[in-house]
């Protein structure tokens, strides 16, 4: 689970009226829980990982370009407050919470990813684009929130080349290319989507399709080797990590702190789904 993207999403579309008793927004924490709940009563997984980033701008990516997630705001005080709330809750439900330090959320998932064998099945819930990447059939899937918290697209191998008319294992150089304006990443000035994949489908890597620039238009041939340095450091910036060191936040299954925390906070109906679902 992209615990960090998912109560993003589920903040921004819940009403901050839902709140406890002392006037706590709790709008992410009832729809995180929710969400994930309804996926897990779907898949009756064996095991469930909620994903934290640790940092938001991990000093690597911030290195290789400034400009990344810099347009960003600083995270509202209402959904830091509810993100503290999901440390505590989460491990005394005895759910695993993981991070990594000085990496984000997708860099934990891109871990455990890794990690599958030929034989597993893993199920990646997230508000985040930048995950179809890891879709690797049948071990890797990803579902992906389209708006709310209610609607989703699963993404195999088959629907990544639906979507984006590519294979996953193309999609950091198709993301470069076009850019995504969430993560302050511009892309390559004048390749839309449908450039990118034609670009992607002449060439094997980035690197071809800017040794091959005079092959295109003299405008697109000037830009991309006007990019190529902007290109050489999204390849440290797009490409979610697969070796990170991870931490699972210490804390033992304790209903009584479940109950209490619950009832203070105005979540009991949510945690009863989500305690349902996993039973």
């Amino acid at each position: 689970m992209d615990t960090s993207s998912l109560t993003y999403r589920a903040f921004f579309a819940l009403p901050a009226s839902i709140t406890d008793a002392d006037g706590h927004a709790v709008n992410a924490v009832r729809g995180y829980l929710d969400m994930v709940a309804t996926v897990i009563a779907e898949l009756r997984p064996d095991e469930v990982v909620h994903c934290l980033d640790h940092t938001e701008v991990p000093t690597g990516r911030l290195d290789a370009f400034p400009a990344y997630k810099a347009d960003r705001a600083a995270p509202p005080e209402e959904i830091v407050w509810q993100f503290g709330l999901l440390r505590r809750l989460l491990p005394a439900m005895g759910e695993r919470l993981v991070e990594a330090p000085g990496w984000e959320a997708d860099d934990v998932i891109g871990t455990l990813a890794a990690k599958a064998g030929p034989g597993d099945r893993v199920e990646v819930l997230t508000g985040d684009r930048d995950l179809i990447q890891l879709v690797r059939d049948p071990v890797v899937r990803v579902r992906y929130t389209l708006s709310g918290t209610k609607k989703v697209a699963l993404y195999d191998e088959a629907g990544v080349h639906d979507k984006y008319g590519i294979a996953p294992d193309r999609y950091v150089d198709f993301a470069i290319l076009r850019g995504d304006p969430s993560d302050g990443l511009p892309g390559v000035k004048g390749v839309g989507p449908k450039t990118a994949i034609r670009l992607l489908e002449d060439h094997a890597d980035l690197a071809s399709v800017v040794a091959a620039a005079d092959q295109q238009t003299p405008k697109l041939a000037a830009t991309l080797r006007d990019s190529a340095d902007y290109i050489d450091a999204m390849l440290e910036v797009v490409p979610v990590r697969t070796d990170v060191d991870l931490h699972e936040l210490p804390g033992e299954a304790d209903p009584a702190v479940v109950a209490e925390l619950a009832a203070a906070h105005a979540v009991e109906s949510p945690v009863q789904r989500y305690t349902e679902a996993r039973q």
